[in-house]
């Protein structure tokens, strides 16, 4: 008898669609004010030339639509590889053209063909960097046996897995600390430089310890075995620090350099992973009850502090006075708001699932 052949993984799909969605909102926040367009104005692909690119504008328009790119094709498992090249380019160019026809009803955007072409291109080099990595079917073969090894099986463990992809990519704005949700609270109210304040500062490190323990619980529920929790967590830890690090010194300016790791941030790094060593011990129907009371209290903590929650890091702790960089800091904090409420509705319904919490 023939064996079945093993389900093709969501995961590229979920990663598409969750990046679009971050897409969207990027391009079009703050969502207001909504304006009619100027009679006799010309649509933006007729519309003159812009007199300069700026160079930085290019570039981050080719790295933002790169991973889209890269998913879209990944997600195609049937097509050539021009018709997979072909998908991806298209769904760049289709999400860029509605993204910049929006524009151009907001009068705080700027739709432009510049930014039309550069988007198509970043998704065209996602695309294209998906197919040369699938030249290599031995290693795509054990990239899926390690997920497989590893993770929950299926759409479930695929859409996990996803989540806590978008939660790792989403690190990369150093302006917010490490394990946190919103912007350098112990700089208030004094200021940057400035003694911190003792309840900001609790706050901060209880924040830090939650949410890393409340993640570190979300990646533990994902794994098929118990023992490779410590090994996964120390891991995601280590990203999480060296996406935030890199980032750090490559977007902020030298004096806020270590904002992202302060006194406060590193003791509930501690504590948080010290909480996480005992938790994970526990049998799984108690880890997504913890999970989801630690992820929810790192967002109490924050409404403590009412006048954080909506705080976004300053553009002035950035080393360049880069135009996106209001989009990255809005992106950013909100997905890291909203975060923990998604992480804990999806704990929630996978252990409802049949023989789930079983023990490992």
């Amino acid at each position: 008898m023939v064996p079945a052949a093993p389900a093709r993984s969501q995961l590229p799909v979920f990663l598409a669609g969750l990046y679009g969605l971050a897409i969207f909102y990027a391009s079009l926040q703050p969502f207001e004010p909504w304006l009619e367009r100027a009679s006799g104005s010309a649509f933006f692909l007729f519309a003159p030339w812009p007199p300069r690119w700026v160079r930085y504008d290019i570039v981050g328009n080719l790295i933002a639509y790169l991973p889209f790119g890269f998913f879209v094709a990944s997600a195609q498992h049937r097509r050539s590889p021009a018709g997979t090249l072909s998908v991806a380019i298209v769904a760049g160019t289709l999400l860029s053209l509605a993204m910049e026809a929006l524009q151009m009803y907001l009068p705080t955007r700027d739709a432009s063909v510049a930014d039309l072409l550069s988007n198509a291109t970043g998704a065209a080099l996602g695309g294209a960097l998906a197919l040369a990595l699938s030249r290599s079917p031995r290693g795509k073969a054990k990239i899926a046996s390690m997920r497989d090894r590893w993770f929950l099986p299926g759409t479930v463990g695929d859409l996990g897995i996803a989540l806590l992809v978008i939660w790792l990519v989403v690190q990369v704005n150093p302006g917010i600390p490490l394990f946190a949700t919103m912007y350098d609270y112990p700089s208030r109210p004094g200021g940057p430089g400035m003694a911190p304040d003792l309840a900001a500062t609790v706050v901060e490190g209880a924040h830090t310890a939650f949410q890393l323990l409340g993640v570190g619980l979300f990646l533990a529920l994902l794994l098929r075995e118990r023992r490779y929790v410590a090994g996964a967590a120390l891991l995601l830890i280590g990203a999480a620090a060296l996406v935030k690090g890199v980032a750090a010194a490559v977007l902020l300016r030298p004096a806020a350099w270590e904002n992202w790791l302060s006194p406060p941030v590193s003791l509930g790094v501690a504590a948080g992973s010290l909480l996480l060593s005992m938790a994970i011990w526990l049998p799984r129907p108690a880890q997504v009850t913890l999970a989801a009371v630690a992820l929810l209290s790192s967002l109490l903590a924050t409404l403590l502090l009412p006048d954080l929650v909506f705080a976004r890091a300053p553009v002035g702790l950035f080393n360049g006075p880069y135009g996106h960089l209001l989009n990255f800091n809005g992106l950013t904090h909100t997905v890291l708001l909203l975060w923990p409420a998604v992480a804990c509705a999806f704990l929630f319904a996978l252990a409802g699932r049949p023989r789930w919490g079983e023990p490992r």
